[in-house]
């Protein structure tokens, strides 16, 4: 009792929420390019999706140089990645 109390203080979790814990679904976008739909520029990569209550539903966006973003769905344009070698 008293480590699940420590872990849960120190870690935001138990040692017991990695069996009770549901599977953590995919985005369908995951890996694309993300572009902004206004200017047409390349915002980054596209690594999930979610919600928040300011911006609503977004997609979680990797900048180049490896920053993550948060950056509202109805703002951004997801294409495919061109494969090389067309």
């Amino acid at each position: 009792m008293a480590v699940n109390s420590f872990m849960y203080l120190q870690y935001g979790g138990t040692m017991f929420d990695r069996y009770f814990q549901k599977k953590e679904t995919k985005s369908p976008a995951a890996g694309k390019l993300a572009f902004d739909k206004g200017t047409k520029y390349y915002i980054g990569i596209i690594r999930g999706e979610g919600h928040t209550s300011k911006q609503g539903n977004v997609y979680y966006i990797e900048q180049p140089g490896g920053t993550m973003i948060e950056v509202a769905k109805e703002h951004v344009e997801v294409r495919e990645p061109e494969k090389a070698g067309k």
